[in-house]
């Protein structure tokens, strides 16, 4: 059972793997279809959607789109340190 368990885990991350590729993948080709459109990427997600002209975060998204976007702000946040420390160090 355990062995079943595993492999579903597995198999379900290849598939959120495969999902967040073909989205990142979209998005970098309309950024090139259109280099002199500035497309704001900024509050795009795999996991919204559009539902009367806006888009939203479905319920069973929440938390996953909340913890996606903490993880975007504390990797923005290092690469800001690290970018401070980079320059100090010249």
């Amino acid at each position: 059972r355990a062995e079943l368990v595993e492999k579903i885990r597995v198999l379900g991350q290849d598939v959120l793997d495969g999902v967040s590729f073909g989205f990142n993948n979209a998005v970098d080709q309309l950024k090139i279809l259109n280099p002199t459109a500035e497309l704001d990427t900024e509050e795009l997600s795999m996991l919204k959607r559009v539902g009367n002209g806006q888009i939203i975060i479905p319920p069973e998204y929440a938390e996953m789109v909340e913890e996606e976007e903490e993880d975007e702000q504390e990797n923005g946040e290092k690469g800001q340190e690290e970018e401070g420390h980079d320059e100090s160090n010249s």
